[in-house]
């Protein structure tokens, strides 16, 4: 049985008023300690959400944690830190056995690659997630209005979805495994088509492709019209690349960077996006900028002359316009393309002659 007054003695306000809640999180398991301490950081309704999102009970600081690994602190520190991560006190015991292992696994990829490519490859993680924990809030706070007390005026209400939202969160980690694993066996594939040897430079197409006249979209359109069309963007240049084989690399605002192996799948891909019936239907005007050659790829991203070039020529590119550099062409001289005149572009010494390698040709 649930003491109120024994609650209400250690620091809980107005513990009788507020019996449901109490009683909803005694019956979780949750103990008078927990409740109290949550008490005090102002979170009781979120007692039993914030425990499913934490990775276990802390045990560890980064002080401990270090001496657990046998490496020093510093290193325990920089690989928390190129994770997106902060801990103010070293000595602050907020790691869990999770978190060790997580930061043992650090310590075997700086052993096993060197500390440059381990620490790239964990600000690439930490970037992953930390823009995965934004989308996912951005959702929760969209579709779960219950979430914030100030709309649902009842803490229980609030306890409630907060819960059942944050159950998901360890089927989403099993998920996100699930899906690692694929995408390694895909990424196998793709890299299978386009590297010449054991190096980081790798040989293939590179696309850009942007809604026309976006900024005067975005006065014009409400903050949900807004979200609406870049989600429907986004979802709709996802399929036609991965439907021609390719690969996307990256979001910026309402552009889009991808990679495919040949020219030819490059140019279909960009045509399949210039002329997708969903664009015409809501009015978009879509087009893009194509080169192909030798760039390096980083950390899952990709350097070098020819995305320079793709993304100038984007820039330049009329409405529903394909603007490809001459290695495209050269390479698909059976395409239909029209000779544009000679385009000045910023970080260009000399003039570049582009082609128009939309269907309807120009």
């Amino acid at each position: 049985m649930v003491d109120f007054d024994a609650l209400q003695a250690a620091g809980i306000a107005n513990a009788r008023e507020r019996a449901p809640l109490i009683e909803y999180l005694d019956s979780l398991g949750f103990t008078a300690e927990e409740m109290v301490e949550a008490e005090r950081r102002g979170r009781l309704f979120g007692l039993a959400g914030d425990a499913l999102q934490r990775s276990g009970p802390p045990i560890h600081s980064l002080r401990s944690a270090a001496e657990a690994l046998g490496v020093p602190l510093d290193d325990i520190t920089h690989f928390w830190t190129v994770l997106g991560l902060t801990v103010a006190d070293p000595d602050q015991v907020m790691l869990s056995q999770a978190d060790l292992d997580a930061l043992q696994t650090c310590v075997a990829m700086r052993d096993g690659m060197g500390d440059d490519a381990a620490s790239g490859l964990l600000r690439v993680i930490g970037a992953l997630m930390a823009r995965l924990a934004d989308a996912e809030s951005s959702v929760v706070r969209a579709g779960r209005p219950d979430l914030w007390i100030v709309h649902s005026q009842d803490e229980l209400a609030t306890a409630k979805t907060y819960r059942a939202v944050a159950e998901l969160i360890p089927r989403i980690g099993a998920l996100l495994d699930a899906v690692h694993r694929h995408h390694l066996v895909s990424t196998r594939t793709y890299f299978e088509g386009v590297i010449r040897g054991p190096s980081e430079h790798v040989v293939c197409g590179i696309g850009f492709a942007d809604l026309s006249g976006f900024t005067a979209l975005t006065q014009s359109l409400t903050p949900a019209e807004l979200s609406a069309l870049l989600t429907e963007f986004n979802a709709t240049v996802t399929d036609v690349v991965h439907a021609d084989d390719g690969r996307v690399i990256k979001f910026i605002g309402d552009e889009v960077m991808w990679v495919s192996t040949t020219p030819e799948q490059l140019v279909s891909t960009a045509a399949d996006l210039v002329d997708h019936p969903r664009a015409r239907e809501t009015g978009l005007q879509v087009r893009a900028g194509l080169a192909y050659g030798t760039v390096l790829d980083l950390n899952g991203d990709y350097f070098g002359n020819p995305v320079n070039l793709a993304a100038r020529l984007v820039a330049a590119a009329r409405p529903g316009q394909i603007l490809a550099a001459s290695d495209v062409r050269d390479a698909l001289p059976d395409w239909p393309a029209v000779e544009q005149e000679p385009l000045t572009l910023k970080g260009f010494d000399v003039p570049v002659t582009a082609y128009d390698m939309s269907r309807s040709g120009g």
